[in-house]
């Protein structure tokens, strides 16, 4: 607040005197001789009043006004232009290109060794319920190879196969059914060359043939939902016969079930097997099995457990036999590094048909006991190294009851037909796989196998290698070159000797390399070439039988 104070002329003539005194006194005291103390209170602070600031803009107001003015003229008659408007052709949807099927073809070639090949097939076009075919081959060879004395052996063959099968899709099943025949004639041509020669029997004393016909029928579910119960259910009869009148009847069913409930499936695997032969009559072989599962996976883990039992009834006798099975496997490096364990076994059923196309010079009629895996533990890891890389390394151990290995019968002193021994074995296997994908056109794969045979009895594995190694590849130059190659290697193997020594028989290791070629003229003409056994080695497969050297064999494929 501002205080105002007016002072009338009498009282500046009062003031004056007093202030000229005031002016004056000091100088008069200062004059004299007079000390004083000063007391300062506080430092100075200087200060800057508070000065009021212009907030007016300047502005400029033009007072004089300007309106501009426009003339123009619009000319009524149209400008002439060169430009055609052209249609558009409506968009239509182009229908999806499908590439031509040639439903049948024809196969024909010519081999070393007086080997012809052929095969034909015809099969159905398209068709979206049903399918359906024929296929019939037939591969035979009149050539002759040498034994270890230099003599020539009748070791031709003839197989020949007709096969008839159709199928009809549902909207949720499938029904399927086959039917065939198949026959397979050859010599029993592996003589022991250190007896003598007047002593080998005739041409038509060793030979043999196998005739099989077959029928089966399967129906099963298509559901692609979790809430119906999925089934598989298979029915297959079996005729076996060889040329000495030995047959065999076989019936197999199998039974699936399953369903998913919540976060996990469940089923049941059921099946009989039937086996009656001449070989010893009333004493066939009735094989009951049930196995419940249940399997539960995630993105990361996966875990599968459940049982096999079995119900083996032979003649009089019978035998039950429970496996447990069980299977974790989780993902360290998801799909590139995922180990697993487990543990299985099962029930293996030796019928005639079976063990005879397993080895075909066995003793005719020969009997051979089931052989039960009582239990197989194995762990491994898998995965991939690259995005076209994969690989597969597995260790098992396996315990077997009744495993069979062929030796020569003793009881034939030419030693050209094969019997039966057995051990129980714990067999430790060692198992590597690793598949090469680089391309739609080029792929590799390998697979090697060791074995370490624990026996009680048998002094060796007889006829069981230690180590098999196989090798193939496929290339494609341009979908008119086709290149494949297979390399297998089996190793050292041993057989028990006929004249009782109590020294082995050591068979080398077998090494055999095969290439093909095939070029495509055109999409219905094409010509092949394979060469086989490259090494000409005429290794031996089983004791006392050699197999073919270096082959050949060219043909032409015929698409109809």
């Amino acid at each position: 607040m501002k205080k105002y104070i007016n002072i009338s002329v009498r009282g500046m003539r009062i003031m004056l005197p007093a202030v000229l005194f005031l002016f004056f006194v000091p100088d008069l005291i200062a004059q004299q001789d007079l000390e004083r103390e000063v007391i300062v209170v506080r430092s100075y602070e200087p200060s800057v009043a508070e000065t009021p600031k212009i907030n007016l803009l300047p502005s400029l107001t033009d007072t004089i006004s300007v309106t501009p003015l426009f003339s123009y003229t619009i000319l009524p008659i149209p400008i002439e232009t060169d430009f055609e408007v052209e249609p558009i052709t409506p968009a239509r949807m182009s229908a999806e290109t499908v590439s031509k099927l040639y439903g049948s073809h024809i196969r024909l070639g010519i081999g070393s060794y007086v080997t012809p090949y052929a095969e034909l097939s015809i099969n159905n076009l398209r068709n979206n319920r049903y399918s359906g075919g024929l296929f019939l081959k037939h591969h035979s060879s009149r050539g002759r190879l040498r034994l270890d004395n230099n003599e020539k052996a009748f070791s031709q063959f003839a197989d020949n196969e007709m096969l008839f099968y159709g199928k009809r899709m549902g909207r949720r099943s499938v029904f399927s059914a086959e039917g065939g025949l198949k026959s397979n004639a050859f010599h029993y041509y592996g003589f022991d060359t250190s007896i003598d020669e007047e002593l080998f029997p005739e041409k038509d004393d060793i030979r043999q043939q196998f005739m099989v016909g077959n029928a089966g029928l399967n129906f099963k579910s298509t559901h692609t939902d979790s809430v119906r119960l999925n089934y598989d259910l298979s029915l297959n009869y079996n005729y076996f016969q060889d040329r000495l009148d030995v047959s065999e009847h076989g019936l197999n069913f199998r039974a699936g079930f399953d369903k998913f409930l919540r976060s996990q499936v469940i089923g049941v695997d059921m099946g009989v097997d039937y086996y009656d032969n001449t070989i010893v009559p009333g004493n066939a072989n009735t094989v009951y099995k049930v196995s419940p599962w249940f399997n539960k996976a995630d993105d990361e883990w996966e875990v599968f457990a459940g049982f096999h039992s079995y119900y083996d009834q032979q003649g009089e006798e019978s035998d039950l036999y429970f496996h447990p099975r069980a299977s974790l496997q989780f993902s360290i490096i998801q799909n590139y590094v995922v180990p697993y364990v487990g543990i299985d076994g099962g029930l293996q059923i030796n019928n005639y048909r079976k063990v005879a196309f397993g080895n075909p010079f066995i003793t005719p009629g020969l009997r051979v006991r089931n052989t039960d895996r009582t239990m197989d533990l194995y762990t491994g890891v898998k995965g991939n190294f690259t995005r076209d890389v994969s690989f597969n390394f597995k260790v098992s151990y396996a315990v077997y009851q009744d495993m069979h290995f062929f030796v020569n019968d003793a009881s034939e002193m030419i030693g050209n037909q094969f019997d039966v021994v057995y051990d129980d074995v714990e067999l430790l296997n060692y198992t590597g796989e690793i598949g090469a994908r680089f391309s739609e056109r080029f792929s590799l794969f390998t697979r090697a196998n060791y074995y370490s045979y624990g026996l009680k009895v048998l002094d060796q594995p007889w006829h069981r290698p230690d180590l098999d190694i196989s090798f193939s590849g496929r290339y494609n130059v341009g979908d008119k070159i086709l290149l494949n190659a297979d390399v297998f290697y089996i190793g050292n193997r041993y057989t028990r000797p006929l004249d009782g020594a109590e020294e082995p028989v050591e068979l080398k290791g077998i090494a055999d390399i095969n290439l093909g070629l095939e070029y495509r003229y055109n999409s219905i003409l094409s010509g092949f070439l394979r060469l086989n056994n490259l090494t000409n080695t005429n290794y031996y497969k089983w004791n006392n039988y050699p197999v073919q050297g270096f082959s050949l064999m060219a043909g032409f494929t015929y698409s109809l």
